[in-house]
């Protein structure tokens, strides 16, 4: 009997630690199916993605661009566009470059462009980058008519390359009459800001034509005496 009872003792014990080390695997199969599913997004994160710096917006816009550029002021003296918006009938300064158009002085243009958000972490420069998608119209301005242009600073922003022949901000050739050259000299000698009077060229790659200096003031009244 005593050797019976031990039997069955063993027995016994023998289920209990069998039952216990199933227990301890089931809850080991557990943990790793949980450790799955936690690692799976972490792997999924580190795949190759897209550059988030630049995406795009789908934004396309419709600009009309006057036949002349004037100069602007943003992080640096330039030139810029003059541009109306679709349903506008305002005339902006346009800032920033447009991808794979090629502006001519003397034409205005109607054009549909291609808006992306870029982020250049650079707190002086636009988040917008626009490319060109059509070329709606093109059309020459009619050479004799005049349209202005403001300097703030002409003994800066414009060049005498050579005898009656100048440029704006360095990158826009024009001429001048014995008369208009002399009202320019003048105004650049005395440092004044000067509101002038362009023609285009037949030729919308040639220079200018200065026509007159229409009014020059000293800086601080210059707005008040010629605008």
């Amino acid at each position: 009997m005593m050797i019976n009872f031990n039997l069955q003792t063993s027995l016994v014990l023998l289920a209990a630690i069998t039952l216990s080390a199933c227990s301890s695997n089931s809850g080991s199969e557990v943990v790793n199916h949980q450790a799955n599913v936690f690692v799976e997004p972490q792997a999924a994160s580190v795949a190759p993605q897209s550059d988030d710096s630049l995406h795009n917006t789908g934004g396309i816009e419709y600009l009309r661009i006057r036949h002349h550029m004037v100069e602007c002021e943003g992080y640096q003296v330039q030139h810029c566009l003059l541009t109306q918006k679709e349903g506008s009938d305002e005339w902006t300064y346009f800032y920033d470059h447009i991808e794979g158009f090629d502006y001519q002085w003397g034409v205005d243009y109607e054009i549909l462009v291609q808006v992306q958000e870029v982020d250049l972490g650079l707190a002086d420069f636009s988040n917008q980058q626009y490319t060109l998608l059509e070329v709606i119209t093109e059309t020459q301005h009619v050479s004799s008519d005049a349209f202005n242009y403001t300097t703030y600073k002409p003994h800066e922003r414009i060049t005498e390359n050579a005898d009656g022949q100048f440029s704006l901000l360095g990158n826009k050739a024009f001429t001048c009459t014995d008369q208009s050259c002399g009202a320019l000299s003048s105004a650049i000698a005395q440092k004044q800001a000067a509101l002038l009077s362009f023609q285009h060229n037949t030729d919308p790659a040639a220079p200018l034509v200065l026509d007159a200096v229409l009014c020059s003031d000293a800086t601080n009244s210059f707005a008040s005496s010629c605008l």
